[in-house]
């Protein structure tokens, strides 16, 4: 586009990618309801999201469970409240704790989990780094996605 300034001004939309039903809904519904607090519900979810295996033993489920719903928890916080305050380095640390912790697990070995979520998990950190380079606060109770739990 052009500039009033007659300048060239570009827009970078980075990587572009639309979510398919069978990811959106259960993952959505884990972040934006209650979902992830209802195990069973929560455990639902996680086999849509091919993150607990039909022939995982009742102590994986019980491990991946506890697990992802850490990690979920963790991820989405910004997103339980009616603004973050990105600026405020804990939220950070805590991400980096986890990330070290699953790393040294040999469950984490083998990637679970549908090809989707290096996508979101990709643009949620960057965006969650540039909003805490910024110091931001940031509302984030403006959009809720179209889930029907």
């Amino acid at each position: 586009m052009i500039t009033p300034d007659e300048n060239l001004g570009v827009i970078d939309f980075g990587c572009i990618k639309e979510m398919p039903d069978d990811f959106y809904y259960p993952f959505f519904a884990l972040i934006s309801t209650d979902v992830i607090n209802d195990k069973n519900k929560t455990i639902d979810a996680f086999r849509k999201l091919d993150m607990i295996h039909a022939d995982d033993s009742p102590e994986q489920i019980e491990f991946y469970h506890k697990s992802y719903r850490e990690m979920i928890s963790l991820f989405a916080k910004p997103y339980t409240s009616k603004s973050f305050d990105f600026s405020k380095p804990d939220f950070f640390e805590q991400l980096y704790i986890y990330g070290e912790k699953i790393s040294k697990m040999p469950e984490f070995k083998q990637a679970r989990g549908v090809k989707h979520f290096i996508y979101v998990n990709r643009t949620n950190f960057g965006l969650y780094t540039i909003l805490h380079e910024l110091k931001a606060t940031v509302k984030t109770d403006t959009f809720k996605p179209n889930i029907n739990v």
